[in-house]
């Protein structure tokens, strides 16, 4: 396959690729099947009383609880909701982000929005850190395997493409060859005496 064709081939893939990935955000919220931050923001009242999954960042824990802020696509604070029912064992910090499933409730006498009592609960990050050391480790990561493809193969940029690397040729390999052609002039000697 010539440059050009490869050029074609590639932007007609990077089109696609950006083609899912829009039909894909446009189209996340609708076929979602819990309330995103939006749409609590907009009527919470509306799953009341129904089992949803939520994500929330943890901002107080307290003995078996926890509360957790739910955000909207801008970032701003959509639901304030306390999580009860939380294992003691979790190792959770303030500032960790967490998924709660169970039943969402409300409760007039308290300042929140609400409160859920957890059926499952699933700690994405236990802190901040959390996220920074996954970040960390995922970036020396691909730089290793980078490196390690890198050491293999090369880019020929004319052509646009992968191509292995030139292997130097080892010295017993040299050596056998001409092994081989001495042998192969000696031979050819010793048959010029014989005719004579």
């Amino acid at each position: 396959m010539d440059r050009r064709r490869r050029l074609a081939v590639g932007f007609i893939l990077s089109l696609a690729l950006l083609g899912l990935c829009v039909h894909y955000g446009a189209t996340s919220d609708e076929s979602w099947p819990h309330p995103t931050g939006d749409q609590l923001a907009e009527n919470q009242d509306e799953y009341v009383g129904e089992r949803v999954l939520l994500f929330g960042d943890v901002q107080t824990i307290g003995d078996g609880t926890i509360t957790i802020h739910v955000t909207d696509d801008d970032g701003d604070v959509a639901a304030e909701l306390e999580v009860r029912n939380v294992e003691p064992d979790n190792d959770l910090d303030p500032g960790g982000f967490v998924q709660v499933y169970g039943v969402l409730e409300t409760e007039s006498t308290t300042s929140l929005d609400g409160y859920m009592d957890a059926e499952e609960l699933v700690v994405v990050n236990q802190s901040p850190d959390a996220t920074l050391y996954k970040h960390v480790v995922s970036a020396i990561g691909g730089l290793l395997a980078a490196g390690f493809f890198l050491r293999h193969w090369r880019i020929d940029y004319r052509q646009l493409r992968f191509e292995p690397r030139d292997e130097t040729p080892s010295r017993s390999s040299g050596s056998g060859d001409n092994g081989d052609s001495n042998s192969g002039a000696t031979n050819e000697r010793e048959g010029v005496n014989t005719r004579g």
